[in-house]
């Protein structure tokens, strides 16, 4: 389901698994969507998924190969909000409700709009995919808490389809107000520099234990502090 034909690869593929070749692509796939976002000129459609103008503009700098090391992370670099499980599950019960009831046809207002739709599908079933196969790949590469790992599996193909078509708005770039990432993230495109992709790799893996568990890390905080 997952395969992807149109995504370039890095020579180490063969040492990485199915699932992180397809976390690739999908990285890949959304770097090119917030670029379509970034030169959209319909600001109001698009909340939530435009960079700060300085990253956007490194964004549409960045070209073929820059953007193969970016969407290199062993994480995804997009988010949708799998570490809430309270969000997920009211989607499930809302789901379970609507799944089969006849989807609106969404005009799409640009190409851009186009993308993000196709986007969510892809990644609204890579999700319910690792949650299924290796909840543990669905934790450190999506940030998925077990709690909603658990309500992704009751979920069945129709439900999929049905959140992945009606709402977008859960599709952000991940750790978006963080105000190092996406700057030091796209200076790594454009450098290469083996040095700066630890210290990224580093900051992704804290970012995600701070989402998934965010009172544990203000314990060790309180704890530094003293």
């Amino acid at each position: 389901m997952f395969k992807r034909q149109n995504s370039t690869v890095s020579s180490s593929s063969t040492s990485i698994s199915p699932n992180q070749q397809q976390l690739h692509g999908l990285n890949l796939d959304f770097l090119r969507v917030l670029q379509a976002v970034q030169r959209s000129d319909s600001r109001s459609s698009y909340h939530g998924l435009r960079l700060i103008e300085s990253n956007g503009e490194s964004l549409l700098n960045l070209d073929s190969s820059a953007l193969q090391r970016v969407a290199g992370c062993n994480f995804s670099l997009f988010s949708l909000q799998w570490h809430r499980a309270d969000e997920w599950t009211r989607l499930a019960e809302h789901s379970t409700t609507n799944r089969d009831q006849a989807q609106t046809t969404v005009n799409a207002p640009d190409d851009a709009m186009l993308a993000v739709l196709n986007f969510m599908q892809c990644a609204v079933f890579f999700g319910w995919h690792l949650a299924q196969q290796d909840e543990r790949a669905a934790r450190f590469m999506l940030g998925m808490s077990a709690e909603t790992a658990a309500v992704m599996r009751s979920l069945d193909l129709a439900q999929c389809r049905y959140i992945g078509q009606g709402y977008r708005k859960l599709l952000t770039p991940r750790w978006l107000h963080n105000r190092y990432f996406w700057s030091d993230l796209l200076h790594y495109g454009n450098s290469g520099e083996a040095e700066h992709f630890k210290l990224i790799q580093l900051l992704g893996t804290q970012l995600m234990a701070q989402d998934l568990e965010p009172s544990a890390i203000a314990r060790h905080s309180a704890a530094d502090a003293e």
